[in-house]
């Protein structure tokens, strides 16, 4: 994988899942990432992880892990995030958006019910931290880009873009988030700013693999991809010299990795979706 010693990197929602995969390849890639996520104390979520443990695993891969925790719901906590990047580095040079917060009742979102069936509420949830976030952070990122005349912001979003899934509220925030990523790299084409939405495939996350194992998920996750395969997408992008070609397109990290030659860490690329 590429060199990124010397860059800044932000991660958004990486205590677990793929934010954390992607922040373990930038720090393997020798990238200082700062990383954000609620959990400080395991145990304090059902499912394993905190942005502390991810810090020092980022940092024991050769980059340097900061952990700052930051509710995402809340738009002056991300300020004050950023305030703090700005304070102590003056620059960021990549901004991966990948936090998200399932609803306090997740079956809403697996029981694929008609959204005339659900409380209207959902719409606020699905939307606010993961889209809404995304937004805010990007806000106050890109006028460091634009003053240092590079940057790249990745979106991570998914097949619900495209696709049915879950519910109707799932599906708009995922393809707003998409959209998202477009009309700003059209606004920054001027201005050196890579601006992408990034589709991971089935993905073996902690809440997956638990769910799993519960028997409430009946999809196979043999062949699913890790976290780090996402991460090692966001890598090749960040390194790659003429990646201002992609801006403002969906990329599909089975797709991307095929292209820059990745595989994921047990030497597979991994298909598409369920595939």
């Amino acid at each position: 994988m590429g060199d990124l010693s010397g860059q800044v990197a932000v991660v958004t929602g990486a205590s677990r899942g793929i934010g954390k995969g992607v922040a373990l390849e930038l720090g393997a890639a020798g990238a200082k990432v700062y990383l954000t996520g609620r959990t400080v104390k395991e145990g304090a979520s059902e499912f394993p992880g905190t942005i502390g443990a991810t810090a020092q695993e980022v940092s024991e891969l050769g980059g340097e892990g900061v952990a700052i925790q930051c509710d995402h719901s809340d738009d002056d906590a991300i300020i004050a995030l950023w305030k703090q990047i700005k304070e102590r580095e003056g620059r960021v040079d990549i901004l991966v958006n990948n936090v998200f917060t399932v609803p306090e009742n997740e079956n809403l979102i697996e029981d694929c019910k008609g959204f005339w069936e659900l409380p209207i509420g959902i719409w606020d949830e699905i939307m606010h931290v993961g889209c809404r976030s995304h937004y805010v952070s990007s806000h106050e990122a890109v006028p460091m880009m634009i003053e240092q005349g590079s940057g790249l912001i990745v979106n991570i979003s998914s097949f619900a873009g495209l696709a049915y899934v879950f519910n109707l509220a799932y599906g708009v925030g995922k393809a707003a988030v998409d959209r998202m990523a477009k009309d700003m790299a059209h606004e920054l084409k001027d201005y050196g700013v890579t601006c992408v939405s990034m589709w991971p495939g089935w993905v073996k996350t902690e809440h997956v693999l638990q769910r799993r194992a519960e028997g409430k998920i009946p999809y196979s996750v043999e062949k699913a991809e890790t976290p780090r395969f996402t991460g090692r997408g966001v890598v090749a992008l960040a390194t790659d010299p003429n990646r201002m070609e992609r801006s403002g397109q969906v990329l599909i990290v089975n797709e991307i990795a095929k292209q820059y030659g990745f595989t994921d860490v047990d030497g597979s690329q991994p298909g598409h979706l369920f595939r």
